[in-house]
């Protein structure tokens, strides 16, 4: 049933190695392309009756037959990320104890799972988390005056709860992971997952242990997500320098994608189209483009998005459409240009000059200076006001910006007054602004910050240290 497209992934896989030779898509330096043998009928039938599961038949077909009899047998294989664990292995990365009950349990994970039904689901094994670490905290702050009682009595007692509480955790770990097996690991937190049981068996789910909502990948078997895989490898798309997360967006090609958006109704749809644009690698092709700048112009809720695609691929294009977004929206045209586009700074350094003094948002600021410091030589003047803002982060952005300045010496009284900041959060951001400026009026303000702070706050004293080593004094010789 499944031979053609098997032949189909078997050649892909030498493509797939030859194509990425350097090794430089994501995880490939671990799994290398390596293929383990095949898995034998009885290996696989071994495992369906010891955990009492039904293996989906793409995946049984896909360990039985791709593979390379004669490798050695390794912990990886080919595949996303850091590749494929091998066939039977790792089996408890999610439930971690009584793996034999909890593998054939009903998965509770679906893909239209709203925002409030997985935190339902996921919040007790979150609470769980906190109650250990409560406890923990608990027994080391634990008054020992009564150590004459009962402590068998006591010891005894504590076991029992601390297996009841490791019983609990595994519980809900099964309800919140039950009926999955791991595939492999996406690095930190992050995993791969076959759905076993429910209506979605056979399809793969990313999840992590931070407990961020699942997402399930668009394909709807293995074979299908394997296969995507190996295309987006040849074709050079994980290549991408952004990180792609391959499995979390639909792998269609970009006209594919741009025509459903255009004849659905349906918002997640719509949604799903363009997310999935914005994560090919571009420039997307001119005739993909086109079609981008006639939504642009339908002038609906998703412009601002489209503009972003645009701009990823070509700011040539964009630069007419972010001239008339700015005004009404600094903050995302600001973005796109540092994102996409920092090769064209200065082109927006008079636009950012007029509009600073009107910017009162955080974030809008921030990326403001990013562009001023990168396309302007002489942005000081601009910045200077802000240091006077009644925003504490405002001047914390104002002060770290002026400290990139080549003549920030130049503007040694701001920095003076900023010295005397009663925000240590500002404070600190002042002194390392001032890394290695050796200017004797800085050393009464540094002597009254060694004296004002008996301990290191907010790393003040950490950063005070390195500012006064060009003066030849440590902070103890500086209270004196």
């Amino acid at each position: 049933m499944y031979q053609e497209q098997l032949h189909r992934i078997q050649q892909k896989l030498s493509q797939a190695k030859a194509a990425d030779k350097d090794l430089e898509v994501f995880g490939a330096e671990t799994h290398e392309y390596h293929l383990n043998p095949p898995v034998s009928e009885a290996e696989v039938l071994a495992f369906e009756k010891k955990y009492g599961v039904s293996l989906p038949e793409d995946y049984r077909a896909f360990v039985q037959t791709i593979g390379d009899a004669k490798a050695q047998k390794l912990d990886t294989m080919a595949g996303p990320y850091y590749g494929l664990y091998a066939f039977g292995t790792q089996v408890n990365d999610l439930v971690y104890d009584q793996t034999e009950t909890y593998l054939k349990a009903p998965c509770a994970l679906s893909p239209d799972m709203t925002k409030e039904e997985w935190e339902a689901l996921s919040s007790p094994l979150l609470m769980n988390d906190e109650e250990d670490e409560d406890f923990e905290d608990e027994e080391e702050d634990e008054d020992f005056e009564d150590e004459e009682e009962d402590e068998d009595f006591e010891d005894d007692e504590r076991e029992e709860d601390e297996t009841q509480t490791e019983e609990d955790y595994t519980q809900q770990c099964g309800k919140v992971f039950g009926g999955l097996l791991p595939l492999g690991s996406q690095g930190c937190a992050y995993y791969h997952a076959l759905v076993l049981t429910g209506p979605y068996a056979g399809r793969i789910v990313n999840v992590n242990w931070d407990l961020i909502q699942p997402t399930f990948a668009f394909e709807t078997n293995f074979l299908d997500w394997y296969e995507r895989y190996l295309d987006e490898v040849i074709s050079g798309q994980l290549l991408d320098d952004r990180p792609t997360w391959f499995g979390y967006h639909r792998g269609e090609p970009a006209e594919v994608l741009l025509t459903e958006y255009e004849q659905t109704n349906d918002r997640k749809t719509q949604t799903d189209c363009l997310d999935g644009v914005y994560h090919k690698r571009p420039p997307l092709s001119d005739t993909v483009l086109d079609k981008v700048e006639k939504l642009i112009a339908l002038n609906n809720e998703d412009r601002d998005f489209l503009i972003e695609i645009l701009t990823l691929s070509s700011y040539k294009r964009a630069k007419p459409y972010l001239d008339t977004l700015v005004t009404e929206k600094p903050k995302e045209v600001f973005q796109y240009i540092w994102w996409y586009a920092q090769d064209h700074c200065a082109d927006w350094v008079p636009v950012v000059k007029e509009l600073l003094p009107s910017i009162t948002d955080e974030e809008t600021l921030d990326f403001a200076t990013y562009l001023l410091t990168e396309g302007d030589d002489n942005f000081e003047e601009v910045i200077l006001p802000f240091t006077d803002n009644a925003n504490p982060r405002i001047r914390i952005t104002a002060y770290y910006t002026l400290g990139k300045s080549k003549k920030r010496e130049q503007y040694l009284d701001t920095f003076i007054k900023g010295l005397q900041e009663s925000d240590n959060k500002v404070l600190h951001t002042v002194i390392q602004a001032l890394s290695k400026v050796k200017d004797k009026r800085l050393l009464p303000y540094y002597k009254e910050i060694a004296k004002r702070f008996s301990k290191d706050e907010d790393y003040i004293l950490s950063n005070l240290k390195w500012a006064l080593e060009p003066f030849g004094l440590t902070i103890e010789e500086a209270r004196k």
